[in-house]
C-alpha cells in the first residue's frame, strides 16, 4: 500500500510542475507578443472600395485590427475607387482605397492629397487573341488587328506592352473599340486580338474557350492605393502610423489564412464562387511604397497629359505626394522609393 500512495504522490507532483511548466510557457508566449495599444481612441471614415482590390481595409475591420490599434473606423462601402477618391475630396472621408490611374487625374487638381501606400497590386487587363487568326506567340500579332478602346488605360497599356515585347504601333493595327464592342468584335472574329479588362477577358475566354483563345497579362496593371490628405495626416500622425499598423496586420492575416480571406471576400461582396478562383490569383494584397509605383504615377501623368485629360503641361512631383513616414516607422524594409 505504502508502494502505491508513493506512485500516486510521484504522479501528481508530475502533474503539478507540466502544469507550472505550461503556464510558465504560456506567460512566455504572451510576454512576447506586442501589446495592444492602451491610448485614446481615434475616430476614422474610410471610403472603401467594395471590391477585391480592396480587401485589407475590409479584413482588418473583420479581424479587429483597427480596434485592437486604437482606432473606432466608419468603412463605408463603395462601388468603385473613383467614388471613393470623391467621398475623400469631397470631406466626407478620412482615407479612401482607389486605383493609382483614379489618384493620378486628381492629383493635377489637388496638390493636398497624399498616398500612404498600396493596399493590393493585380494584372486584370490582358491582350487575349484568336488562335484560329494564327496568334500563338507575341510576334503573331505583327499585322494584325487589336481592338483597344482608345483614350483609355487599356491604350496606355498597350503601348507600354508592345514596346516591352519590340513591336511598335506601326506594326499593328488598332481597332477604337468601346469594351462591349470589344468582346462582340473578337468573339466574331472581326479583330483578330484585343487588349481589355475583366469581366471582358473573363468572358471572352469563357465563349471562346482555351482551344480558341491565348493571352498575355498586359505587365504591372495597376497599384490600388490608400489616399489621405495633407491635413489629416498633420492633425493625426499618430493615429495615421497605427492605421498602417493595422492594414499591415491584415496582410498577414491575408496571406497566412488566404482560403479564409477569400472565403470572406466571396461572402462579403456576394461574388460567385468561379469568378473568385479566376481573380483571387491575379490579387496581390501587399502594402509597399516601392520605386515601380512611382514611375507608374509619372507614367500615368505623362499619358493624361498627352490625351488631353488635364489642362496642365507638367508631371507632379509624386514625391511631395507620398507620405513615407509612417511606413517607414512600422515596416521601413518596404520602402523602396529613391528619393
Amino acid at each position: 500500500m505504502k508502494f502505491t500512495n508513493s506512485k500516486k504522490i510521484s504522479s501528481g507532483i508530475i502533474i503539478v510542475v507540466v502544469l507550472i511548466a505550461s503556464g510558465i510557457g504560456i506567460w512566455y508566449i504572451r510576454s512576447q507578443e506586442e501589446p495592444g495599444y492602451t491610448g485614446p481612441v481615434t475616430n476614422i471614415t474610410i471610403a472603401g472600395y467594395a471590391g477585391e482590390a480592396g480587401t485589407l481595409v475590409y479584413i482588418a475591420e473583420d479581424q479587429g485590427y483597427f480596434e485592437k490599434n486604437g482606432l473606432e473606423v466608419n468603412l463605408i462601402d463603395y462601388q468603385s475607387g473613383k467614388a471613393a477618391a470623391d467621398a475623400l475630396i469631397n470631406g466626407e472621408a478620412d482615407i479612401a482605397t482607389s486605383a493609382d490611374f483614379v489618384f493620378v487625374t486628381n492629383s493635377f487638381d489637388y496638390a493636398d492629397l497624399r498616398v500612404l501606400g498600396t493596399v493590393a497590386t493585380a494584372e486584370v487587363k490582358e491582350l487575349v487573341a484568336r488562335k484560329d487568326k494564327g496568334i500563338t506567340t507575341i510576334n503573331d500579332l505583327i499585322g494584325k488587328k487589336i481592338g483597344v478602346t482608345r483614350r483609355s488605360g487599356a491604350e496606355f497599356l498597350l503601348g507600354v506592352f508592345l514596346t516591352l515585347n519590340g513591336i511598335s504601333h506601326q506594326d499593328v493595327e488598332l481597332v477604337d473599340l468601346k469594351p462591349s464592342e470589344i468582346v462582340e468584335d473578337i468573339l466574331n472574329g472581326d479583330i483578330d486580338a484585343a487588349f481589355t479588362w475583366d469581366p471582358n477577358v473573363y468572358n471572352i475566354k469563357e465563349e471562346l474557350g482555351d482551344d480558341a483563345v491565348v493571352s498575355w497579362f498586359g505587365g504591372g496593371d495597376f497599384y490600388f492605393v490608400l489616399l489621405t490628405k495633407e491635413d489629416w495626416i498633420e492633425n493625426n500622425p499618430e493615429a495615421t502610423e497605427r492605421f498602417i499598423r493595422a492594414v499591415l496586420e491584415a496582410e498577414d492575416y491575408t496571406k497566412g489564412k488566404s482560403e479564409e480571406s477569400k472565403e470572406f471576400v466571396e461572402d462579403r461582396f456576394g461574388y460567385e464562387s468561379d469568378y473568385m478562383d479566376y481573380s483571387w490569383p491575379k490579387q496581390e494584397f501587399v502594402v509597399v511604397l516601392e520605386q515601380a509605383m512611382l514611375i507608374t504615377f509619372e507614367d500615368q501623368a505623362r499619358w493624361a497629359i498627352k490625351n488631353k485629360l488635364t489642362d496642365k503641361t507638367e508631371t507632379p512631383n509624386y514625391l511631395d505626394y507620398i507620405y513615407f513616414d509612417a511606413l517607414e516607422e512600422v515596416k521601413p524594409e518596404v520602402v523602396t522609393i529613391i528619393r
